[in-house]
């Protein structure tokens, strides 16, 4: 064999190779919900397969907000979950400041936090309680919030319990989640009724900060990245445990909104994927 045959074979090879590597380590697109990548949610997405919702506590009257609420719109998010604490400094301006972006009584659900007064969440949510089912007109059975007010009596010999766990074991929904603003100090209570009765996450605000937890199969958030504290003015992290189980995601000292596309097309093969989005529309922590 001539040298520079020997030499084309050679090259040859290479690229072959190169271009195998590059086949096997290209990034893998998962959980697509719609037409959603794990990496980013996609702007346009198919609202028949996805029911895009985001979620974030601790807000204020400010621009942070409005940049938050900007980030949700520029993902088309079809409801927005409030955690609790809204009413720091003015809440009708936080309230319209919602609407304006689109974010109406019919698609936003709120929980009463320490800082809120219990009246304006009665009248946002027209029922004349502050705990309990809450259901969207436009996401029909496929969502179910199940309001917790950790600001009145709420362990397992209080009505509310007892009204909770009646309508978490009831209800139908293909997607149930838990909100309360505080992370729940009655967890050995309220723990093996949201497994028992398929809650598929538990939304918490309360500490300024990030912190994404499997408990057991089951995920318990702490998404108090609204912008009353700001920077390393947010909550110190404490530990990266809690109820014995590490962290996967703590973060503190980042605002932002964390978005979950939950997949509606076949109740069957139901999951959920999500992403805590920072103020300059970063990535933080993706599940």
């Amino acid at each position: 064999m001539k040298r520079n045959e020997f030499l084309i074979i050679i090259i040859c090879l290479l690229l072959l190779n190169v271009i195998s590597v590059t086949i096997v380590h290209s990034p893998t697109v998962l959980g697509s919900v719609g037409s959603s990548l794990v990496g980013k949610p996609a702007v346009d997405f198919n609202k028949s397969k996805t029911l895009r919702i985001a979620v974030v506590g601790d807000i204020d009257s400010n621009q942070g907000l409005t940049t938050q609420l900007e980030i949700a719109n520029s993902y088309n998010v079809q409801a927005l979950i409030i955690p609790g604490d809204f009413e720091y400094s003015n809440g009708n301006e936080v309230l319209s400041n919602l609407q304006s972006h689109g974010f109406t009584k019919e698609n936003t659900d709120i929980v009463v936090g320490n800082h809120d007064s219990g009246k304006e969440v009665q009248l946002w949510l027209g029922n004349n309680r502050t705990f309990g089912l809450l259901q969207f007109g436009f996401s029909g059975d496929k969502l179910a919030l199940f309001n917790i007010d950790a600001n009145i009596k709420f362990d397992c010999s209080s009505p509310q319990f007892e009204i909770l766990k009646s309508q978490i074991e009831s209800s139908k929904a293909w997607y149930k989640f838990a909100v309360v603003h505080q992370p729940n100090s009655q967890f050995d209570c309220y723990d093996p009724v949201f497994r028992a009765s398929g809650i598929d996450g538990v939304l918490q605000a309360h500490n300024h900060n990030y912190q994404r937890f499997n408990i057991n199969g089951l995920m318990y958030g702490v998404f108090g990245t609204g912008t009353h504290d700001i920077g390393s003015s947010m909550y110190p992290l404490e530990s990266d445990g809690w109820e014995g189980n590490k962290c996967l995601k703590c973060i503190t000292g980042e605002n932002g909104i964390t978005i979950i596309d939950l997949q509606v097309n076949d109740k069957n093969s139901k999951h959920f994927v999500g992403w805590f989005i920072g103020m300059g529309n970063e990535i933080l922590d993706k599940f």
